[in-house]
């Protein structure tokens, strides 16, 4: 294979080089001869024409085995527009090659599918969304040029695997709304209205805050959720992902029908924790507006009931609510006439409250009734708890604890140089009574509680540990771990695992330890603040619980009657 690029033939003199035509491929021969200076004109996989250099370069690495084909690149230090050029020329290079990988059409198509379509997409489907990508068409729409994502598009929204309507009963097509699109698919069908000339971006929403969710507004830059999210329950026992599932724990759900009831009730307020700013609670009576921002001002033009909830199941669940929620919704709109208002209101709560509104695919019910879990009783005797706090994110743990007073700081500026922390501006932590390779160390000058807890002998540092499945060196990690590293994502949820031979994938660390207590008889209960962590995860029930960091919300503190 050839893999060094040439100068266009057709620059040169017309006598410097001769052509032979071949299959696929044009030969620039100079001098009439194949030789080290031949250039070959091919078109790849991607219709692009390529000019090859027929010779291959290998630099061998003095005194070692080692060797890598073509010689780097370096920089002139004194020709800036030189230097500036092949800067450019080698990001453009380095963005070719990304972007015309082989593993980039079908990774873009399975992300994009996720997020138009289903969460768990089958490989028939993600091919030909792939082969969108690739050729630039599907059917007669497109360009024709590659990565074309009105081709790309259309193959997710056109394609039997997004179509069939044989989908709609499979339990494993199919998404969870995400909180943000279901709070405006509301607002907007139900026709949002602005009060008073008041300006809805001047008491915006506070969807972050409340739903943890809000455009433009990513709380990381793995954005809101992760695609790869295997959630807890029955989905997780059949190891199907729910990237959107991150935002549906108890809190926030809690949170977004209370901001939709209450925005349905009261108007966009603060009223029963509604989506509104402001303090202003005082006329928090269903069906007044007079403090709102906006209110929603949908008003059917049926009479009849039926017809009605039919007009708002297709509004906000597309035609999706079943016979048996849908009878529940009538009745209730029912109970409410002659204020058809009313009727109005309890009949939107219903349905942002079923299943099919919720989720893309079509509801099955088992017709087993749920039983209520029976609350926990206290037993009046204390309790040892174990804390796992999970900074997310990347840390340079060698900005963190430093080593001092001995050679191996050394080698910590030899390798961190430059970017080094330097010992007068450190904490000094006192490690001679432990059997440590140095008798101080030296923490980050903001991280004073830390150094408080340590000197109080409540805290300890693990330094330099990983989640590998044996030793090995970063020539031979590939075959030597079964840990994905070079990823914040995979390393986030590997620390909270913390099972490098796979013993058993699905738990974490506090969850396998919840479960060895569990089997001593010891009574264990897993909470967790704000989100769901991987790290609880175990094989008893319950299940853990999530709270939020205020506490347990409320839900609808004062339901319609």
């Amino acid at each position: 294979k050839l893999y060094i690029g040439a100068y266009d033939p057709l620059t040169y003199n017309d006598d410097m080089f001769s052509k032979e035509f071949g299959e696929g491929v044009i030969a620039y021969l100079a001098g009439g001869a194949y030789s080290s200076s031949t250039v070959f004109e091919v078109e790849d996989s991607f219709g692009r024409v390529r000019l090859m250099k027929n010779s291959i370069e290998t630099v061998r690495v003095k005194n070692s085995e080692y060797s890598f084909r073509n010689a780097p690149s370096f920089m002139s230090l004194l020709n800036e527009e030189s230097a500036e050029r092949d800067a450019l020329n080698e990001v453009n290079a380095l963005v070719d090659h990304l972007l015309y990988h082989q593993n980039t059409a079908p990774f873009i198509a399975s992300r994009l599918i996720q997020r138009f379509a289903t969460s768990n997409p089958d490989p028939i489907y993600v091919s030909s969304v792939a082969k969108s990508f690739r050729t630039g068409k599907y059917g007669s729409l497109g360009s024709g040029k590659y990565g074309d994502l009105a081709a790309t598009v259309s193959a997710i929204l056109l394609d039997p695997g997004s179509q069939s309507a044989v989908l709609d009963a499979d339990p494993y097509h199919g998404s969870i709304r995400e909180p943000l699109t279901k709070a405006l698919h509301v607002l907007r069908s139900m026709e949002i209205k602005l009060e008073n000339g008041k300006k809805v971006l001047e008491n915006h929403f506070p969807f972050t805050e409340r739903i943890f969710q809000m455009a433009h507004s990513f709380p990381s830059v793995f954005s809101f959720f992760l695609p790869e999210n295997i959630p807890s329950g029955r989905p997780g026992e059949a190891e199907l992902t729910s990237p959107e599932a991150m935002l549906t724990d108890m809190p926030k759900i809690i949170n977004m029908l209370n901001g939709l009831f209450s925005a349905i009730k009261y108007g966009v307020s603060r009223c029963n924790n509604g989506f509104g700013r402001g303090d202003n609670e005082s006329n928090c009576q269903e069906g007044n507006f007079t403090d709102a921002v906006a209110r929603l001002s949908f008003d059917s033009q049926f009479s009849d009931a039926n017809d009605v909830v039919t007009e708002l199941s297709t509004l906000l669940t597309g035609g999706r609510l079943g016979v048996q929620n849908k009878q529940i919704v009538i009745e209730a709109y029912i109970s409410k006439l002659p204020d058809k208002e009313a009727g109005m209101r309890i009949a939107q709560q219903l349905i942002i409250s079923s299943p099919e509104f919720q989720s893309s695919n079509t509801v099955v019910k088992n017709g087993q009734p749920r039983l209520p879990l029976p609350d926990p009783q206290p037993k009046g005797v204390p309790y040892k708890a174990v804390v796992y706090i999970m900074l997310t994110g990347g840390a340079d743990s060698f900005n963190m604890l430093v080593p001092m007073r001995c050679s191996t700081y050394y080698d910590y500026i030899r390798i961190r140089r430059g970017v080094e922390q330097r010992t007068n501006s450190l904490l000094k932590l006192d490690a001679t009574d432990s059997n440590q390779t140095c008798s101080f160390y030296g923490l980050h000058s903001k991280l004073k509680t830390a150094e408080q807890l340590y000197n109080s002998r409540d805290l300890l540092f693990f330094a330099n540990a990983g989640v590998l499945t044996k030793p090995t060196d970063k020539h031979s990690y590939a075959k030597d771990t079964l840990s994905r590293l070079f990823a914040h994502n995979h390393m986030q949820r590997e620390i909270q695992h913390l099972d490098p031979h796979l013993v058993d994938a699905r738990t974490g660390v506090l969850g396998r330890m919840s479960d060895a207590l569990t089997r001593e008889g010891l009574k264990v209960h897993r909470f967790n603040i704000h989100d769901r962590a991987e790290g609880l995860e175990g094989n008893y029930r319950p299940d853990p619980f999530i709270v939020d960091a205020s506490g347990i919300p409320l839900f609808n503190e004062n339901p319609s009657t």
